[in-house]
């Protein structure tokens, strides 16, 4: 199984039940669609022999079905490539793809925290905002394999900007960026900000809850469109019970305070963390299999 990211491919041997060995990370250094294709191909051949097929999670909105990939996300390079058909001229086997956010709902849906859920969305928040949607126990990949793009979203109304999407604020950045300015740092992560944030830093108090509000204000809006059981918020930050809770404490606010009674679904943190789109992609794969 791989997981296709911008800044490296994840990649394990796993069995029908799900059991993952022998993982490891390969860095993203190539810089075209042949280096890519070959650096799949070094992780195939030592193992040519004792697998039966391989398992894509990727970046990019793409068709599932035929492996045309739309666009590579972070991996430019591999837009208007056929993604099964390249790696099937250079490894022999079976190979399916599926874009990285839709495996993650599978993996939660499968056996994590979305386990007997049939409607259900995942939001992995990351530099940009990772949408996944399921209705009906199937994942809608919409007439042109773009839904749940939530990152470009317009995050102003009044003044619509294409340029400034709904990533800039509720991707990591939208917390981290802010953190960093008010801290008189060159640059913030996630672990940093969460560090400071156990210390009872005022200002990362303040920013998690705006931080909350926003990523709230999304869940609520996808609830009104889609009506789910769910949500599962997803992406490294997501492992952090703080942030967790205050979405959902702001989420609870947004729901009392409109005049019309609406359901409140479930909003929870993802269970396979780092492993789910490595575990979707084999749901899909075995599924694809018919």
């Amino acid at each position: 199984m791989l997981d296709v990211g911008g800044s490296g491919i994840k990649h394990a041997i796993a069995d029908a039940a799900g059991n993952l060995r022998n993982k490891g990370v390969v860095p993203t250094t190539f810089t075209s669609h042949p280096e890519f294709i070959e650096a799949v191909g070094a992780l195939y051949d030592p193992v040519a022999g004792a697998i039966e097929g391989i398992a894509i999670s990727t970046a990019g909105e793409l068709d599932p079905v035929t492996g045309f990939m739309h666009n590579g996300g972070a991996l430019t390079f591999n837009a208007g490539t056929n993604m099964i058909e390249a790696v099937t001229a250079r490894c022999p086997t079976r190979v399916s793809v599926e874009n990285d956010a839709n495996c993650a709902l599978l993996a939660e849906t499968a056996d994590g925290a979305l386990t007997g859920c049939t409607d259900a969305v995942a939001i992995v928040l990351g530099t940009g905002i990772g949408g996944a949607v399921m209705l009906g126990g199937r994942i809608r990949h919409g007439a042109h394999q773009h839904a749940g793009h939530f990152s470009l979203l317009l995050s102003n109304l009044l003044d619509a900007d294409p340029l400034r999407p709904l990533a800039v604020d509720v991707g990591v950045g939208g917390l981290t960026r802010p953190y960093a300015e008010e801290a008189g740092l060159e640059s913030a992560d996630g672990r940093a900000f969460f560090a400071a944030l156990a210390e009872g830093h005022p200002g990362a108090v303040r920013l998690l809850d705006d931080y909350a509000r926003r990523v709230a204000a999304l869940i609520f809006n996808a609830q009104l469109v889609l009506d789910v059981e769910a949500f599962a918020i997803g992406g490294g930050i997501s492992v952090q019970p703080t942030l967790i809770e205050a979405i959902r404490t702001r989420f609870d606010e947004l729901i009392q305070r409109t005049p019309a009674e609406l359901p409140r679904p479930r909003v929870l943190a993802c269970k396979h963390f780092n492993d789910a789109n490595l575990r979707g992609a084999l749901v899909h794969h075995l599924r694809s299999a018919g």
